[in-house]
């Protein structure tokens, strides 16, 4: 497949110049457009460049050219090129050169590369260079299923209920998708997110028999990412148990996924008082840190207690992972990969009241920015993807 980026030079003269039409004193201008391709699925395309100046000249033009990386790389997205030359020979006013791209067939955000013109001699160039923008045109995301997976039953355990994510769609029956951002009750959730929350599958879908929530970076209602987060508040609430939870975690700075669980009923009044479990938080500019945390307290506060939790070698992007919870009267144990790393009992709340003897639901996120991990930054790739394998209670 050929494109055809034009690189065009309008009719311009420079100031003090004379003749048109081809007298040596002619000085032609070079002006850059922004450009995108769509990328393909092929081994590769090629970009074809075309150079233009505005009018004849009886001086050889010439100029040399470089690609340099964007979110798209040399080597990976498409050939470097470096300082080649381009030659306008006298009167010649088209020139032409080719970039080859590599196709895939994996979901990814639009990358961009820069075309860098420099030496140019006897002709004007008043924007340098010029964004080529490769569009993605597919819908695969890329991951294997590498990685701990948690046994199928446990002493003294039953599974009492488990969604293995092997459909096409979120099951009704259980789950809610929440919507927007916490306005006007809770704007920004009570955290400064900076995420609006959409309707699958803009942001939610299934492959290979998991759950994906994409975070992207785009303008939807006033903020400048989307994400997905899901609940089943009124569908299915849990009273004690373990739960298993398989799944391959984002990177980069401001990305915030968390499996959490919040009280169904509210005994003991509003958050914090009725509490908060927080099976797995994470920073994604921490790469190999989990947090687990409880949050109670009379108010208006959060009063906690958190620990963490370090791989010992790669990361939670690396592969995937389990994270559980032992969950029993006056005693929380938090699990990765089957290793206890936490323990928090009544007597460790001192004289706050202990509200997690009672029914809590599950919810399912990833924020952008926000309170714990901060804003992204320009280093942070978009789109992210929280992958999760399924979600098993035993009791």
């Amino acid at each position: 497949m050929k494109t055809v980026l034009i690189l065009w030079l309008p009719l311009a003269l420079a100031a003090g110049c004379g003749k048109k039409g081809g007298g040596t004193d002619v000085v032609p201008k070079v002006i850059f457009d922004d450009v995108s391709v769509v990328e393909g699925t092929g081994a590769s395309v090629n970009v074809e460049v075309t150079v233009k100046l505005d009018q004849k000249t009886g001086k050889a033009v010439t100029m040399t050219y470089s690609s340099v990386d964007g979110s798209a790389r040399a080597g990976e997205d498409y050939t470097a090129v470096s300082n080649k030359t381009l030659t306008f020979q006298p009167n010649e006013i088209e020139k032409k050169f080719s970039i080859a791209v590599t196709g895939d067939d994996l979901r990814e955000g639009d990358e961009i590369f820069a075309i860098k013109l420099e030496n140019t001699v006897n002709a004007v160039v008043p924007k340098a260079s010029g964004n080529i923008t490769l569009r993605n045109d597919d819908t695969k995301v890329g991951f294997n299923n590498t990685g701990y997976d948690a046994p199928n039953n446990y002493p003294g355990y039953t599974l009492s209920w488990a969604d293995e994510f092997n459909g096409t769609s979120l099951d009704a029956g259980a789950w809610t998708n929440e919507l927007g951002d916490g306005c006007p009750t809770l704007c920004g959730f009570g955290n400064n997110e900076l995420q609006y929350y959409t309707n699958p599958p803009s942001n939610l879908f299934f492959q290979d028999g998991k759950m994906l929530i994409e975070a992207r970076q785009e303008s939807v209602a006033g903020k400048n990412f989307t994400s997905a987060r899901i609940k089943t508040q009124g569908k299915k609430s849990f009273q004690f148990g373990r739960i298993d939870i398989r799944a391959l975690l984002p990177y980069g700075k401001g990305i915030w996924p968390a499996f959490w669980l919040m009280p169904q009923d509210n005994v003991f009044g509003g958050w914090p008082r009725s509490g908060e479990i927080d099976l797995m938080e994470y920073v994604g500019s921490e790469q190999s840190k989990v947090l687990g945390t409880l949050h109670f307290g009379p108010g208006p506060g959060s009063t906690y207690i958190t620990k963490n939790y370090f791989l010992p070698t790669g990361t939670f992007h690396d592969q995937f992972h389990v994270f559980s919870l032992e969950w029993k009267t006056d005693q929380i144990k938090w699990l990765v990969d089957g290793n206890v790393y936490a323990t928090i009992n009544k007597a460790d709340l001192g004289a706050n009241n202990y509200p997690f003897n009672e029914k809590f639901y599950f919810i399912i996120n990833m924020a952008v920015g926000g309170n714990l991990p901060g804003p992204p930054d320009a280093n942070t790739v978009y789109p992210q993807w929280l992958i999760v394998d399924y979600i098993r209670i035993y009791q």
